[in-house]
């Protein structure tokens, strides 16, 4: 995993005049081509693991297209507050890592798993089980 110091934060806007912006963690390949290194929340036109070309409008990258499709698969839940803070989604967290995966948390109780496209784990079966076992 790289350091967090080493991404660069993009504003990124996807309505092509740069009203709208999301600022996401990327690493710059060069002057208009980054990879995308967290799950954008506002837009599921890039998927973390994605890499893609933009034009600048000042300050402001403008979404052109994507050069590479990430090799990673995007799920979301909203969590309760009981499961967002229990053991087990603590555990899952670590295996989801172990899996070759990623994970993170947003606004609290968004919970959005990236998992490689060829994984063999039901990602969704594994969460649901979280759900009961904390819920309980």
């Amino acid at each position: 995993m790289k350091d967090l110091t080493e991404y660069v934060p993009l504003q990124l806007s996807f309505d092509g005049a740069g009203r709208e912006v999301e600022v996401i963690d990327t690493t710059q390949l060069d002057a208009d081509t980054f990879k995308i290194e967290e799950t954008p929340v506002f837009t599921e036109k890039v998927v973390y693991g994605d890499v893609i070309r933009v034009k600048w409008l000042q300050d402001v990258a403008i979404y052109l297209e994507t050069v590479k499709r990430s090799k990673y698969k995007r799920y979301n839940w909203l969590l309760s507050k009981e499961v967002i803070h229990s053991l087990e989604l603590k555990m899952l967290k670590n295996k989801i890592s172990e899996w070759k995966g990623k994970s993170e948390q947003v606004f609290g109780g968004i919970f959005i798993v990236n998992m490689p496209v060829n994984s063999s784990i039901d990602i969704q079966r594994e969460v649901q089980q979280v759900i009961q076992s904390a819920s309980k």
